[in-house]
């Protein structure tokens, strides 16, 4: 019988101005992975996330229907506004 190896995930929860946006998954080896919430992308009058994500931003939409995935990294719209870690410091 073959081992299954787990990743630990960890989740963060996305809000702005008290609205969901999404969640942002970190896992053990490294992936991020951004997944907007539905109900964000499909509201109109959504609060501005990033230029790419505004509703009258071509695309804006499609943009949003995929998770936005980075390994070691994270999303350039994300870079430098979560906490470091505290083995970071």
């Amino acid at each position: 019988m073959s081992e299954v190896q787990v990743d630990e995930i960890n989740v963060l929860k996305l809000s702005l101005h008290g609205r969901l946006v999404g969640y942002l998954a970190g896992f053990q080896g490294g992936r991020n992975v951004l997944s907007f919430a539905d109900e964000f992308r499909r509201d109109a009058g959504r609060p501005t996330f990033s230029l790419i994500t505004h509703p009258a931003f071509p695309r804006s939409e499609k943009i949003m229907s995929e998770p936005w995935a980075r390994n070691q990294r994270l999303h350039p719209t994300l870079s430098n506004l979560l906490p470091e870690s505290p083995s970071a410091k």
